[in-house]
């Protein structure tokens, strides 16, 4: 059995539901694409399809294993095709995944010099502080903030990201400056959920060697920075920000350090992409350019890996 074109015919099948369709399309006899399937499956000790007379359709270990064999199979296609190009320039379509406030600020304001580099690329560049599911959604690299998850994926550390508890001037003249983390819990904040798991971030300080969490309520809560920042311009409650974020608002006065001698914790982050095999060539050039242009961009917002 080659294993790679089984493969490909279980992807085909799993595509189309049917192995009629997979057959036509990948000008083979349906028997033979049956027989792949089968002689895959039976390679792997379990059951990837469960089949009728009407439809066919993938078990539970048959999509995990057509996420997998999608992105293997791309692999070997893209392979091919840059060692076929020899030399040539990087072309295709990249799909990035990165947080709002990162897409917003720093990469699509400079996406001209990528594109300008690489005229045979396209770039579709998602902007969302949830989760994203890379595999499941087609995403070639995503930029992750957090601990990461045991989860597979290739990760390549930048380094931390910085943060700073802030308010506006109108907040402060309404509630008052607090002077100790402990006062913080008669204050309120603009609330911020966790992409990744949809918690609302309890406030976190330390200085010398002691951390302090204190649970702040919150009036407005929300899964986007900028509606976060937004919201605290406009003197809804504290706010702890990235600081490159809010380092222009800090400079022109619309917002205010609070606890200028505590630290907001750093939060790593990570690229990650969905194998931990070698990547594309156009994944590995995004990669490098965008890493390059962060570490100019965020300055002393980000803390070297």
């Amino acid at each position: 059995m080659d294993r790679f074109e089984a493969m490909r015919a279980f992807v085909r099948v799993v595509d189309s539901g049917s192995f009629t369709q997979a057959a036509r399309q990948l000008g083979l006899h349906k028997a033979t694409v049956s027989q792949q399937v089968m002689a895959l499956e039976a390679t792997l000790g379990v059951r990837l399809l469960t089949r009728s007379t009407r439809s066919v359709a993938p078990t539970a270990e048959g999509l995990a294993y057509h996420h997998r064999a999608c992105t293997i199979l791309q692999q070997l296609d893209e392979a091919e095709t840059e060692l076929r190009q020899g030399g040539q320039a990087i072309q295709g379509h990249l799909r990035v995944d990165v947080p709002v406030a990162v897409g917003r600020l720093v990469l699509a304001p400079a996406m001209r010099e990528f594109l300008d580099r690489h005229p045979g690329l396209s770039v579709e560049l998602g902007c969302s502080d949830r989760v994203v599911d890379l595999v499941g959604a087609g995403v070639d690299c995503a930029l992750r903030g957090g601990e990461l998850p045991d989860s597979g994926l290739a990760a390549r550390r930048i380094g931390q990201l910085r943060f700073v508890l802030c308010a506006a001037p109108r907040y402060i003249d309404e509630h008052g400056l607090p002077q100790t983390p402990e006062a913080l819990a008669g204050h309120r904040q603009v609330g911020y959920l966790s992409g990744a798991t949809g918690a609302l971030r309890p406030l976190r300080l330390q200085r010398e060697g002691r951390s302090v969490e204190v649970e702040v309520p919150a009036r407005i809560v929300t899964t986007d920075s900028g509606a976060a920042l937004s919201a605290a311009l406009d003197g809804l409650g504290l706010v702890q920000l990235a600081e490159f974020v809010a380092a222009h608002h800090l400079a022109s006065g619309a917002l205010v350090r609070v606890l200028p001698g505590w630290q907001s914790p750093s939060l790593p982050i990570h690229w990650v992409t969905p194998t931990p095999r070698q990547r594309p060539a156009r994944v590995q050039a995004f990669i490098d350019w965008a890493q390059a242009l962060l570490v100019r961009r965020l300055g002393s917002g980000l803390e070297p890996a």
